[in-house]
């Protein structure tokens, strides 16, 4: 058990890492991490708030960041009761990551209990050596606010199928009911697709009691939403997941962001998630009933998620850990089958740390990914005068920018979309990915951020020359994406 504890330790320190090697972030995470820090500076809602300038394509719910809101609060007033800050949001996103770290270790608890102390090490050191389930379990996203109910929800799920007393198992599955209620009402409606599939893999747990629970706490997350919604967004009867289910089930509008074949799921982004743990959980699934039964309700559900043509691999994330589970199971399995239980340990050694060699490589490539962000930072470090008007393009905005980043009271800070070139002579500065748009004569570049461009890879005749020159075979090239624009006049003016 203590070696157990040990590893749960390890995977919240990845997932601090990770938040710590990136602490910007991109769009996909603009509606969660703006709420935060509007909730963080001014409590109650009112017209500076973002969401009300920049609604987003669906409406999400304020729940989530009422709650990250309320266990980061402490981090604000360290900093002189100020909400601005990238370690503010750090603080905020890590508040994310350890709940999710710690609900991990709920569900490590269960594989213990149900597969052994052997098959619960191997989960969390699978769980460590996967790049997005560290890299993005302190994203804030619906997705992973999401999966912090679902991993406990999956923790008594396994318990509701573990031998033990009726009346045990039936708590379980009422607990889980409940949790996979309020998840699937309050912060994302297709977690719905899961709960169905793991709801009926138990179903011989229904009571009359699970039900009549179940449909109570439907009804309060229903009144929570509409409560807390319809108050900030200042629309009566607001229930964002209503609408992101309309959006996306009913109208079918998100293939508007694009379409994937039906076995993308199976074929790239499961292969992407699971690293090396997908040939042991394939084998875990064929060869241990339990784990079968794990298995096939989430194999099913993502059979469900491909008939949908628009496909991300966020949506089939609280699938990971279940699969994860499979994949310890597997090893157990194969050392008590394997002629050297010694041999396949290597194997499974190996298989780990090529997946962490991955999750190392993706983590820092992706720490190039956010130039909007660290242009920012590098204009708020160049320049010291007060009545600095900044305007950001959407590129820059999407690409790092937060209301967090932007610690100056005294400069003021525009994402106007759409101007035309001669459109930009009230601002002092501009953070542009496109310099060559503005006039040479009005504005001066004054700095430059690089971000990520590829990978460069030494072909394979020249492998064994670039090693022996102490070279790595592949290497990250960068280029300059954004720059800094500042107004000719500005120096003069201030």
């Amino acid at each position: 058990m203590r070696s157990l504890l040990l590893l749960d330790y390890a995977f919240a320190i990845a997932v601090t890492l990770s938040a710590l090697c990136a602490p910007y972030t991109k769009v996909e995470e603009s509606f969660f991490v703006q709420a935060v820090h509007d909730i963080l500076k001014w409590g109650t809602v009112n017209s500076s708030f973002d969401h009300l300038s920049f609604p987003g394509v669906v409406p999400r719910s304020f729940v989530g960041p009422l709650l990250i809101s309320a266990l980061a609060y402490p981090a604000k007033l360290v900093n002189g009761n100020r909400a601005e800050g990238i370690w503010i949001q750090l603080a905020a996103r890590l508040v994310l990551g350890w709940l999710v770290a710690w609900a991990n270790s709920r569900l490590s608890r269960a594989v213990n209990v149900a597969f052994g102390s052997t098959a619960a090490r191997w989960y969390v050191v699978f769980c460590i050596c996967q790049f997005h389930y560290t890299f993005w379990t302190s994203r804030l996203l619906g997705n992973t606010l999401a999966l912090v109910p679902m991993l406990l929800a999956q923790a008594l799920w396994m318990r509701s199928m573990t031998p033990s007393s009726g009346t045990e198992q039936q708590r379980c599955y009422r607990q889980m009911a409940g949790i996979l209620a309020f998840t699937c009402v309050v912060l994302r409606f297709d977690i719905a697709v899961f709960a169905v599939a793991m709801l009926l893999a138990s179903i011989s747990n229904v009571t009359r009691r699970a039900i009549l629970m179940s449909f109570g706490i439907f009804a309060l997350s229903v009144l929570l939403t509409l409560v807390v919604d319809s108050y900030y967004w200042r629309q009566c009867w607001m229930w964002p997941e209503l609408q992101v289910f309309r959006f996306n089930a009913v109208d079918g509008r998100s293939s508007e962001w694009g379409v994937s074949p039906p076995h993308y799921y199976f074929t790239h982004f499961l292969p992407k998630l699971l690293l090396g743990a997908l040939p042991l959980a394939c084998i875990g699934a064929l060869a241990d009933t339990r784990a079968a039964r794990l298995a096939i309700p989430y194999i099913a559900a993502i059979a469900i998620f491909s008939a949908n043509p628009h496909k991300e691999w966020r949506f089939i994330l609280p699938a990971v850990p279940v699969l994860n589970v499979c994949a310890a199971a597997g090893m157990v399995r194969l050392r008590r089958i394997a002629p050297s239980s010694r041999l396949v340990t290597l194997a499974g050694a190996m298989l780990a740390a090529g997946s962490l060699a991955i999750a190392v490589l993706a983590t820092l490539t992706s720490s190039l990914n956010y130039p909007g962000g660290q242009a920012l930072a590098m204009l708020h470090g160049m320049e010291n005068a007060p009545g600095a008007k900044v305007h950001i393009d959407s590129f820059a905005a999407m690409t790092g920018v937060s209301r967090f980043g932007q610690v100056r009271d005294d400069w003021v800070y525009d994402k106007t979309e759409d101007l035309q070139p001669g459109q930009f002579g009230n601002y002092t500065h501009l953070i542009t990915s496109q310099p060559e748009l503005h006039s040479t004569s009005e504005f001066s570049i004054i700095g430059a951020q690089h971000g990520y461009a590829g990978l460069r890879v030494t072909p394979p005749k020249l492998v064994v020359q670039s090693l022996l020159a102490g070279q790595l075979p592949i290497a990250v090239h960068q280029e300059p994406l954004v720059w800094l624009l500042r107004k000719s006049e500005w120096q003069q003016d201030t």
